[in-house]
């Protein structure tokens, strides 16, 4: 049973190493994540290091960005000076805390800027507008309007997760209601 249990950690390290790595980011992210997820104790950084064949530093880095976009928690054991680390196993918790905290007000400012931009291009009048001026207006425009529709569903999923409907799905696929 034992293997069973490792062998199934290892696959879902190295799968969540290879989405990390397909969403643009280090894979060391995906295996960190992964390792802590079927952890059922906190792990330092040492452990983590070297369960994955890591370098500490590597380690460390993506350890800070991953506290900092909350999948991690630090957490203190007492009359150890050392930091572990526990995965957020909330999902919802984690896309909330995305669409809310410092992405959110990153990407209202970026689609502020936008439309400040389009406004600065689209000023002239139509006659005078060159070819390329409509063009950049239309790529503007597009831009603009897929970042408005994506914060419109950012909206609509905060408002079902304030409904609780996120508990329908923490229950998950054949289980009961509570």
């Amino acid at each position: 049973m034992a293997d069973k249990i490792d062998k199934a950690k290892e696959d879902l390290i190295l799968e969540l190493g290879r989405l990390s790595s397909f969403a643009g980011f280090n894979k060391a992210t995906g295996y960190i994540y992964g390792l802590l997820y079927l952890s059922m104790e906190p792990v330092s950084l040492d452990e983590i290091a070297e369960q994955l064949s890591i370098s500490k530093g590597n380690a460390s880095l993506n350890i800070r960005a991953m506290v900092r976009w909350g999948l991690l928690q630090p957490i203190s054991k007492k009359g150890d000076r050392r930091d572990y680390y526990q995965a957020e196993t909330d999902f919802w918790k984690i896309v909330r805390d995305i669409l809310t905290g410092r992405d959110k007000k990153e990407i209202d400012h970026i689609l502020n800027s936008i439309s400040d931009i389009l406004a600065s291009v689209s000023a002239t009048g139509r006659a005078e507008q060159s070819s390329e001026s409509r063009f950049y207006q239309e790529r503007l425009g597009n831009m603009l309007g897929f970042g408005n529709t994506v914060n419109q569903i950012a909206k609509a999923f905060l408002a079902m997760e304030n409904l609780g409907m996120s508990d329908l799905t923490r229950r998950g696929p054949g289980k009961d209601s509570p």
